[in-house]
């Protein structure tokens, strides 16, 4: 079968944008070994060494958010999101297609355009300011966190876009991408 050059070039931009979530949630998976280790050290220093630990109480916090939010587009490029299936699970494959991507028009485009927007809003309102984080008396700079959500869900925003992509290549071809 000879693919016509728009197809060549969606499957392109799919498979970019899915590996990129791939990589992404491949590498944010150390976050929670870092975690982890962070907490083990924390709790060494506070009940072995009398040692107080606020810095690793500021590193978990902002370490959590940045594997929370960086996760998004590997779980949606996992399709291991949230979902009721009552009546999603009656439909064919080419109605599921087509129900995804009205549901992506109507709420995911939205909301998740709207939320890239002001996490970029935030990160530059953050950088101007030098924010920093007053949980402890560390005052760590929450700066390079909101860059991080922003990034998060810029990342989740691209794979929205491939789902999309996807499934209305498979309501129109009745073939996956």
């Amino acid at each position: 079968m000879v693919l016509s050059k728009g197809v060549v070039l969606l499957r392109k931009v799919v498979r970019a944008i899915d590996l990129f979530n791939l990589w992404l949630g491949s590498l944010v998976r150390w976050f929670s070994v870092l975690l982890v280790l962070i907490g083990v050290l924390g709790v060494f220093k506070r009940y072995a060494l009398r040692v107080s630990t606020a810095w690793e109480y500021e590193l978990i916090m902002m370490s959590g958010a940045a594997m929370y939010v960086l996760s998004w587009g590997y779980v949606l490029l996992k399709n291991a999101h949230a979902r009721v299936d009552v009546l999603y699970s009656r439909f064919s494959p080419r109605g599921r297609s087509l129900l995804d991507a009205i549901f992506c028009l109507v709420l995911f485009f939205p909301l998740i355009g709207f939320m890239v927007l002001t996490s970029y809003d935030w990160m530059v309102f953050s950088i101007s300011i030098n924010e920093r984080s007053a949980v402890t008396y560390v005052y760590p700079p929450l700066y390079p966190l909101r860059m991080v959500v922003f990034f998060g869900f810029l990342a989740f925003f691209l794979q929205g876009v491939s789902f999309f992509l996807k499934k209305v290549h498979h309501v129109l071809r009745g073939e996956e991408l």
